[in-house]
């Protein structure tokens, strides 16, 4: 029973992680702004999965860590994408 709970775990946890930058990509895609998400903390979550995957393949390899590190690198990756696509400097666009 503790090894089905921990399984759940693992995929509810994963799932959470993989796809808990989907609403702020779409939210920058609907308005047309990235003006109020911070690029550091892509960029950061970046270097958190890129390390966890150096970290998960030399040590013990688990599916569920693999899957939430190469989703989530693909979703900081758009979110990217989309933070330099729109961004805008308020500053500079009354010129």
């Amino acid at each position: 029973m503790q090894e089905i709970i921990k399984e759940i775990a693992g995929i509810v946890m994963t799932l959470c992680f993989m796809f808990c930058y989907i609403p702020q990509i779409i939210k920058i895609f609907r308005n047309k702004s990235s003006r109020d998400v911070s690029l550091t903390l892509i960029l950061m979550s970046i270097g958190g999965y890129s390390s966890g995957m150096i970290y998960l393949f030399l040590g013990t390899f688990g599916l569920w860590w693999f899957l939430n590190y190469c989703v989530g690198l693909i979703m900081c990756s758009i979110l990217v994408y989309a933070w330099f696509k729109y961004y805008h400097d308020d500053e500079y666009d009354s010129y």
